[in-house]
């Protein structure tokens, strides 16, 4: 299993940055599945630079709707509209999502391009060889870390979300366990509602007891070195996603 960062940044990209976006991918000869994890403003960009044609894109899972995680899936749906002549664009993509709000959620259907499809709790999900299992976290609107097993391994993806058991649950024994790191320990009181710091990001690993921790998810002013020492003060395996970079189970 493979993932791609293709943006790190929210709640807006930094110049040259993007917003969240992961491309993972089996990485066995032959498979073209792949899921494009989080769509956030500037991913399709770096898609196309990274990855290949849109074309490649058949499944979008989205964590929550917020806009920071959703923003090019709005104008994914355009793309995947477009004249069928174009081989370097999508005909169809599945977006799988949680169904509120609502009217955020419409949006992930238009015309014959896009279907936004609900996610639950505990839901099951086959994608190709992977099978993703969703954990409903806390966050200001409905919110789920995703479990993805495949072949060669188990990601773990936090999406927005404060501590909680169900997180503990989606990273438990992963390979790779991709967390966010929205705050550091002198903001704990300002990311408390809905999101981890840094230092909880390694908390959550430690007790998970997973093989690596990549933290994501980070605030375009902050010192990213900073947020990296605090986490490694309770797991030092630690280490922050850099954009473009591939990372393999």
């Amino acid at each position: 299993m493979r993932m791609t960062v293709l943006g790190k940044y929210s709640p807006y990209p930094p110049a040259g940055g993007a917003g969240p976006g992961y491309w993972v991918e089996s990485g066995e000869p032959g498979s073209s599945t792949g899921i494009l994890l989080e769509c956030g403003s500037g991913v399709l960009s770096r898609f196309q630079e990274r990855v290949g044609p849109l074309s490649n894109i058949h499944t979008v899972v989205l964590s929550h709707l917020h806009f920071d995680h959703i923003s090019d899936v709005l104008v994914l749906r355009y793309a995947a509209a477009a004249d069928s002549r174009y081989k370097e664009l999508p005909h169809h993509v599945r977006i799988y999502a949680p169904p509120e709000p609502e009217n955020e959620f419409s949006l992930l259907t238009y015309k014959e391009a896009t279907s936004g499809n609900a996610v639950s709790s505990e839901m099951r999900l086959q994608v190709g060889p992977f099978s993703l299992t969703f954990y409903q976290g806390v966050h200001g609107i409905p919110s789920f870390a995703v479990r993805i097993e495949g072949p060669r391994g188990v990601l773990a993806y936090s999406g927005d979300t404060r501590p909680c058991h169900a997180l503990l649950e989606a990273a438990k024994d992963a390979d790779l366990f991709l967390c966010e790191a929205s705050g550091i320990e002198a903001d704990a009181d300002y990311v408390a509602p809905g999101h981890l710091t840094a230092r909880q990001a390694g908390e959550i690993a430690s007790q998970a007891g997973v093989k690596q921790l990549l933290l994501t998810h980070v605030f375009p002013l902050y010192d990213e070195d900073q947020l990296l020492e605090e986490c490694r003060k309770v797991f030092p395996q630690a280490e922050l996603v850099q954009e473009g970079h591939c990372y393999s189970l």
